[in-house]
């Protein structure tokens, strides 16, 4: 929970005040036809009123319209939210709610939003939102952060509903800046400048900083008592000092906010999507690749960050995404005039699938064959688009869910595989007993003692395992997901052998990957894991689309890593 109690205390005081002074309840008290004292009465709260007409109200109660015979009612109340009592079928009361608040949103939980301008304000238990054109239903998780799509509608000081009446129309994103390192998400203090100086916004207040001035923000800083601030630079782009990256100290354009919660300070970078991209595009894969690869990049990457607008992931925070490989990595490598065209070149295009923009998963390398979501443990009706194939080579007719028939893929190569010649295509590493049992433990907490044995259980579509049974002298454990599998195995402290040399990794590459025991004589000594490619698996392969790239355009290449997609314009549903 954000801490509030000192924080937003004037705006929301204020707030509430108006409210209390602004909000009327207009009671029209209908006489039922029956006076029967047996009568069943139900009163139902925040019910969205759609038609009046003929003494019979019309109203979307939670997703169901209903009638009722309502006898004349004074005045208009269509399109309200109100509180209705129902007895015997008949209406014979309503209360209407009429005080709106309209804005952008800056935050939101379970407990309470924040607007702009307004501060935060709590939500009434029985919060509901309808969507005014097609009488969909939803609850505080539907609200986007960033955008003022709804009408909000308030009744004794808190927030009993809202009617979402404005479509997305999205052309900006909220990005949490993480810690050096991605660590986390709060900081001790945050430092910022700007060469041309920066607006600081507090509150109702404000003041202008000199070109070049640093600002410095901690727990104590007195102006986090007007609740978010904002920084807005008077040109050009404002330096986090706070943070190193791969860049070095990085730079943001758009406009950071800064707000002080009970774990740490928290900030947020609201950027055009456009510009965000030009940002991600360079940090997610190496500039001087192919422009029709960067361009497929670029299209992955806006199709994402679209799908992740309103995933509520980090809306009590008041953002999207963060900038870490979590979402996609922003700002952590330089700009390039080749991302920056890839992005132009592109502008405003997504893949959609039966009309829904698609999230497009991508990964670096592939072993020579994809896979799909059952991976994650997902059905393939749900995500039709990808699919499990060959990458490039001719299909070898083995059924990779097979132990035996992926072992055979595995290990063996083919020249004609679009990864082929990426360090990870193929990859193999030996652990002995003591190193592979204590890195199990210490990544899993699951103490099985010296490892004797590790069986895979389950291979998905592709070949990529998702389940391995790990046996022990002290007894023995299943792993049963892809992530958990590539942090139990790998070893920062072991070489692993690859295409183009040594390497070390504390997990994995991928789970495309086969388990055998080395042994001396009859002793067990260790295990050997071979494996190939550098990801999950799931879409497209960044490495492959690359070499694609040589003589395929950037729309093949997708319709190829994404099958059944279209190219599509954000900003018009038209095809490309």
């Amino acid at each position: 929970m954000k801490q509030r109690t000192k924080i937003i205390f004037l705006a929301y005081s204020a707030l509430v005040i108006f409210m209390s002074s602004a909000c009327i309840y207009m009671s029209h008290m209908i006489k039922s036809r029956y006076q029967d004292t047996s009568s069943e009465i139900n009163i139902y709260k925040n019910v969205y009123v759609t038609n009046i007409e003929d003494n019979t109200i019309t109203a979307n109660m939670y997703g169901n319209i209903k009638k009722f015979n309502s006898g004349k009612i004074a005045e208009d109340v269509t399109g309200c939210l109100c509180d209705i009592t129902v007895e015997d079928g008949k209406i014979v009361g309503v209360n209407t709610k009429t005080d709106v608040v309209s804005g952008k949103v800056l935050s939101v939980s379970q407990d309470s939003v924040e607007i702009e301008g307004y501060g935060s304000v709590k939500l009434d238990e029985d919060f509901i939102m309808y969507e005014k054109e097609n009488s969909l239903i939803s609850n505080y998780s539907s609200i986007i952060v960033g955008y003022a799509l709804q009408d909000f509608i308030v009744a004794d000081g808190e927030v009993c509903g809202a009617i979402k009446n404005k479509p997305l129309q999205a052309d900006n994103i909220r990005v949490i800046i993480k810690t050096s390192g991605f660590r986390d998400i709060f900081f001790n203090e945050a430092v910022f400048c700007a060469d041309s100086g920066m607006i600081v916004e507090t509150g109702e207040e404000s003041y202008e900083t000199a070109p070049g001035e640093t600002v410095v923000f901690n727990p104590d800083t007195e102006d986090f008592n007007e609740g978010r601030i904002k920084l807005i630079p008077k040109s050009g782009e404002i330096q986090f000092q706070s943070v190193n990256r791969g860049i070095g100290t990085p730079s943001y354009g758009g406009t950071i906010e800064v707000s002080l919660y009970d774990e740490g300070i928290v900030v947020v970078n609201e950027v055009g999507i456009e510009d965000y991209l030009k940002k991600v595009v360079p940090s997610e894969m190496p500039s001087g690749f192919n422009l029709e690869a960067l361009k497929c990049q670029a299209v992955c990457a806006r199709s994402y960050a679209y799908t992740e607008l309103s995933n509520n992931y980090y809306s009590a925070y008041g953002a999207h995404i963060d900038d870490s490989i979590q979402f996609q990595v922003y700002n952590n490598s330089q700009r390039a005039e080749s991302t920056d065209t890839a992005v132009d070149e592109t502008a405003g295009q997504v893949l959609s699938y039966n009309g829904e923009v698609v999230k497009t998963y991508y990964y670096s390398t592939s072993c020579g064959s994809t896979t799909d979501v059952t991976l994650w443990g997902n059905t393939t009706e749900n995500y039709p688009y990808f699919v499990a194939e060959c990458v490039g080579g001719v299909d070898r007719g083995l059924t990779l869910t097979v132990e035996s028939e992926f072992n055979t893929f595995i290990k063996g190569e083919n020249e004609a595989d679009y990864d082929y010649d990426c360090t990870l295509y193929r990859w193999s590493m030996e652990e002995s007993v003591k190193e592979i049992s204590e890195g199990f433990a210490r990544s899993t907490g699951k103490n099985v003692g010296n490892i004797k044995d590790i069986e895979v259980l389950e291979r998905v579509n592709g070949g990529a395992a998702v389940k391995v049974k790990v046996t022990g002298d002290k007894g023995e454990t299943v792993i049963d997901s892809e992530s958990a599998i590539r942090a139990a195995f790998g070893n920062a402290n072991v070489d692993m052998n690859t295409k183009s040399g040594t390497t070390r990794y504390a997990n994995l590459p991928s789970t495309f990957c086969v388990f055998e025991k080395v042994t001396e004589g009859k002793k067990l000594t260790g295990f050997k894991i071979t494996g190939g490619g550098y990801g999950h698996g799931i879409g497209m392969s960044q490495n492959a689309a690359n070499k694609m790239a040589e003589s395929m355009t950037y729309a093949q290449i997708l319709e190829f890593f994404y099958r059944g997609t279209t190219l599509t314009l954000i900003s018009s549903q038209d095809n490309v």
